[in-house]
């Protein structure tokens, strides 16, 4: 009579547990409740180091907005919003307004936003358009002439249909009709024939720019 085959040997995790018995569970709860607490110290002390390095970064933002708002050296103020700029998206607002400044601000926030579009031409290209068409007359027409180009020069395609209807606005005013346009446009401009021309070469070269990627 042939001997029955014995049973395959139990995992040797099976076999600890039955080992230990009714002390695994409590073993196990042990270990669960040691892993836990290492993970949430671990949780806690990032979340505590992300806020250190959050409020860090604002003190050093409110720094850089005061440097800029309150400084009148072109060289300080390119740096300042150059830096600035390297925050990314939250320092927009900022360099916007400084566009709106006259004289060594306005070039100072073009500088910023050019040194933005090289890391996230993404971010001007949804913001900047909108402000052209918009019935506000926050910026003047050295600022919108700044703001076209911009969207021409970093591949926003998808502006085309709103620089197509500015480009209708300005072909308007050189026209002679410049009311429509001129409720987008803050400021006095001065020749403003000479003006209204200029800014369509710039729109004209946007437009060419990103129909010829």
């Amino acid at each position: 009579m042939q001997e029955p085959t014995p049973p395959p040997p139990k995992p040797w995790p099976a076999r600890l547990l039955g080992w230990m018995g009714a002390e695994a569970p409590k073993l196990i709860a042990s270990i669960t409740i040691l892993v836990l607490g290492f993970w949430i110290k671990d949780s806690v002390d990032l979340a505590i180091k992300q806020r250190q390095l959050d409020l860090s970064y604002t003190k050093e933002m409110l720094g850089l907005l005061q440097k800029l708002t309150e400084e009148e050296d072109l060289g300080k103020l390119n740096n300042s919003a150059v830096v600035l700029a390297s925050f990314g998206e939250p320092a927009l607002p900022a360099l916007l307004m400084e566009l709106r400044r006259p004289d060594l601000h306005a070039v100072a926030a073009t500088r910023g936003l050019e040194a933005m579009a090289v890391r996230e031409p993404q971010t001007l290209c949804r913001v900047l358009p909108p402000l052209l068409l918009k019935r506000n007359q926050h910026y003047d027409i050295g600022a919108h002439r700044t703001l076209v180009t911009l969207i021409g020069d970093n591949g926003c395609g998808k502006a085309l249909p709103q620089l197509r209807r500015y480009r209708d606005l300005v072909n308007l005013a050189v026209a002679g009709k410049p009311d429509d346009l001129r409720q987008r446009i803050g400021g006095d401009i001065a020749a403003p024939a000479e003006a209204y021309a200029r800014l369509k070469q710039v729109v004209d070269e946007a437009i060419t720019n990103l129909d010829n990627p």
